[in-house]
């Protein structure tokens, strides 16, 4: 798997889902369910940006490089909690 793929693409599938979660219809699963839907997104994307957040730190002293694709890592699964809070909140 490329870096791209790795630190990129596959992070950004959490704030797509909560964004997908906003514009699906009320009546397709309902308000309850797809505020559940949104928080677990988010608590998993949380817990996934703490996870890279310290593997940045114990890459930092052997490869910065390595560390600022940890980092870009971070700054996405971090989103999905930036937007439930902020404007799609």
């Amino acid at each position: 798997m490329n870096l791209f793929t790795k630190h990129i693409a596959l992070p950004v599938m959490a704030p797509a889902a909560v964004i997908g979660l906003y514009f699906t219809p009320v009546l397709l699963f309902g308000c309850v369910n797809r505020g559940l839907m949104a928080l677990a997104v988010v608590l998993l994307s949380t817990v996934a940006a703490v996870v890279t957040s310290r593997l940045s730190l114990r890459a930092r002293a052997q490869n910065p490089l390595v560390s600022s694709w940890w980092l870009i890592s971070t700054l996405i699964l971090v989103l999905p909690l930036a937007l439930v809070i902020g404007p799609l909140g």
